[in-house]
């Protein structure tokens, strides 16, 4: 029979390759023939299996009148469309269908052929795209926030209201291991404000010594982990009532992770039970490893900018005591040398025992070096060379000052140095190389 309907239609084997459904339908409406792809369908080895069987039990039952409509239809001569749905794996996908009537020698119409486009398939691979796109968007984001992160908290909440907003999922956590314990995790950020409750309940069943949850397997493993079916899992899922009376259906544990170790997670929750499929999570993997160096680079800013802040401390407590040596000792002693000629200038002028004038010129000589030890002081507290000077000038200008003062030569090489921004940072920067040149001219 198959080799008599391909003789007589032989269009049928040019489909077996086709990503269509081709089928050979007889005038009671049954299958004579169909391509490969109509026998996947199926579920059918060959077509022995499906020869003989109503076209009208494969379709779903509100579309049968439909189907059974457009069949006479075609019967009658002319070709028709129409949607369907069609019972497979016991899951009905939606298809087009075309029904074309085949003639035979005398013009009625002996057969039909039916094309079927699978819908469904086309509407996953819309939605497959769609989703890909939505993580594609949170990468982006997750991006621009790395480039502005102040500091990892700040950085993590933006990462999850990201994963939350253009990303379109559910609900997003976010949780460091304690450095202290090394063990347990502690709750960073999550997107959500509304739902504080859920996200506790999350942490808590994470530290929990009886169950291991998901985030600490993803953790331990320093692999992603994917739950679809929360409940068939009580021991990655204790929470799995709470989520599912939120609405979730599906989540996906991301471990943060450099090459010192890991020591975080990322968990996304989402409403479709199909989420979290190779490629997106392929994606998300990628965005918790950038996150991850991104939190690298935040902490290794911090450690520095505390040891600039702590040097620069370290500097100006130098710098003040130097000061206030120069104080004592310079300027304490000039104010005191004032002081007791004004003294004795008015011993003189009761007693008559020395000329006044003299005394006078003495006490104005005392105060006139005391106000230039004054400006000198100044001068070393806010260099006047920064204010006319660029950074680079200023510092070869210490340099030789230093040098013809201390009888040494030296010689500065600068290459690749940035413009400083603001005054404070380059009087800063100044009095730290200072101090540092004065103690190796010392100590050399």
């Amino acid at each position: 029979m198959l080799r008599h309907s391909v003789c007589l239609f032989p269009a049928i084997a040019l489909f077996d390759q086709a990503p269509v459904c081709v089928h050979e339908i007889d005038t009671d409406g049954r299958l004579l023939s169909t391509s490969q792809a109509g026998l996947e369908l199926l579920r059918a080895a060959d077509v022995d299996e499906v020869r003989g069987k109503p076209l009208l039990d494969l379709v779903g039952v509100e579309d049968r009148q439909r189907v059974g409509r457009l069949l006479k239809q075609a019967f009658a001569g002319a070709a028709a469309e129409l949607n369907v749905a069609v019972t497979s794996d016991t899951r009905p996908r939606a298809f087009a269908f075309c029904v074309v009537p085949v003639p035979d020698a005398h013009g009625s119409v002996a057969r039909l052929i039916c094309i079927a486009f699978d819908l469904s398939k086309r509407e996953a691979e819309q939605q497959e795209l769609l989703r890909l796109n939505r993580v594609q968007a949170v990468l982006l984001q997750c991006n621009h926030s790395l480039a502005r992160a102040a500091d990892e908290t700040a950085l993590m909440q933006a990462v999850c209201d990201n994963v939350v907003g253009p990303g379109g999922y559910g609900f997003a956590w976010a949780g460091f291991v304690r450095r202290a314990e090394c063990t347990g995790v502690r709750l960073i950020a999550h997107a959500r404000s509304a739902q504080s409750d859920f996200a506790a309940t999350l942490v808590a069943a994470a530290n929990a010594a009886e169950y291991p949850s998901a985030c600490r397997v993803a953790i331990d493993s320093a692999r992603p982990l994917i739950l679809r079916d929360f409940e068939q899992r009580p021991d990655l899922a204790p929470w799995a009532n709470v989520a599912t009376q939120a609405g979730y259906s599906a989540m996906v544990a991301l471990p943060l992770r450099t090459r010192f170790g890991t020591f975080g997670n990322l968990s996304i929750f989402s409403a479709d039970a199909d989420a979290f499929d190779d490629g997106e999570v392929a994606l998300l993997a990628e965005l918790a490893q950038d996150l991850a160096h991104g939190i690298q680079t935040v902490r290794l800013r911090a450690a520095e900018a505390q040891r600039i802040r702590r040097l620069r401390e370290e500097v100006e407590r130098e710098e003040r005591k130097r000061i206030a040596a120069t104080l004592h000792d310079v300027v304490g002693q000039s104010l005191q040398s004032v002081n007791l000629s004004l003294k004795r200038l008015r011993a003189a002028a009761t007693t008559d025992t020395q000329s006044p004038d003299c005394l006078l010129q003495a006490a104005l000589g005392e105060v006139q070096i005391t106000i230039e030890q004054l400006r000198e002081l100044g001068k070393e507290l806010r260099p006047p060379c920064l204010e006319s000077m660029r950074f680079t000038e200023a510092v070869r200008c210490q340099c030789d000052a230093t040098g013809a003062h201390a009888g040494v030569a030296i010689r500065l090489h600068a290459s690749g140095v940035y413009a400083i921004q603001t005054q404070r940072l380059k009087e800063q920067c100044f009095l730290s190389f200072r101090e540092a040149l004065g103690n190796a001219v010392r100590h050399a």
